[in-house]
């Protein structure tokens, strides 16, 4: 798992609790802004495959919670093809500037995602915690949850 030093805790988290272990928890350089560094972000992929590991997925995100940085999700996604990586997209805080026409450049390249988190009561004044999870493949949180049993009645 490769993510920005900046990125929110809960990432390091999750990788505790998928059983990757927060050691397989890559931490990408930023920049002064904040913003991962593209280039550190292709070395880390390039050392963790000499060192025998399998990258395969990346968290940007769309704005941080102390700086409110927003990473380069085009030249991230461009490395995530390059080496096959699955992209999510953390906009739980930034997500809403898609609705500006002012600011929705800060998010450019979301749509290259695999994946996306948003949370509308961060940034959109939202009464009640709300938070949305989208996927760009269809069927692929179905078809990675569903268990099957032949005396299940079930498609």
């Amino acid at each position: 798992l490769f993510t920005s030093e900046h990125s929110h805790y809960s990432i390091k988290k999750a990788g505790a609790a998928l059983g990757f272990g927060t050691d397989n928890v890559i931490l990408i350089k930023c920049n002064e802004r904040g913003k991962i560094i593209p280039a550190d972000f292709e070395a880390k992929i390039l050392e963790a495959k000499q060192r025998g590991y399998v990258p395969f997925y990346v968290n940007a995100t769309a704005g941080t919670t102390v700086y409110g940085a927003f990473d380069p999700i085009q030249e991230i996604a461009d490395i995530c093809e390059k080496y096959n990586l699955w992209l999510h997209v953390d906009a739980a805080w930034g997500g809403g500037l898609l609705m500006s026409r002012k600011h929705r450049h800060k998010l450019n390249g979301i749509e290259r995602a695999n994946s996306v988190t948003w949370n509308p009561h961060k940034m959109m004044g939202v009464l009640l915690q709300c938070s949305a999870i989208l996927v760009k493949e269809k069927g692929i949180l179905q078809g990675c949850n569903q268990m099957c049993a032949g005396y299940l009645f079930q498609p």
